[in-house]
């Protein structure tokens, strides 16, 4: 299934991509260390990592035993995004 830009960007599970995207901007961190950051469903964080990544916004890379999440410069097209359609989106954090 083909999946546009802007259905990323704006369904449902938008809001938790964006946090997703900027606890790996500040840091790279596991799919453990996510859900636990954002109190959620290590399933969920799953689920929107493994989107993040057929985008091509965030990678993985291969720890000595778990994977670690880094943005990739793809995603400056996401801060660009963010940055002029919700401006004050960094400030809340």
């Amino acid at each position: 299934m083909l999946v546009k830009m802007e259905e990323l960007l704006e369904n449902k599970g938008w809001d938790t991509r964006k946090k997703i995207i900027f606890e790996l901007q500040n840091k790279p961190c596991t799919a453990y260390e996510l859900a636990k950051k954002l109190d959620l469903n290590y399933s969920t964080v799953k689920y929107h990592i493994e989107l993040l990544e057929k985008f091509g916004i965030i990678s993985k890379k291969a720890g000595k035993r778990k994977n670690i999440y880094v943005v990739t410069k793809n995603a400056r097209s996401i801060e660009k995004y963010l940055k002029e359609e919700e401006p004050n989106f960094y400030d809340a954090k």
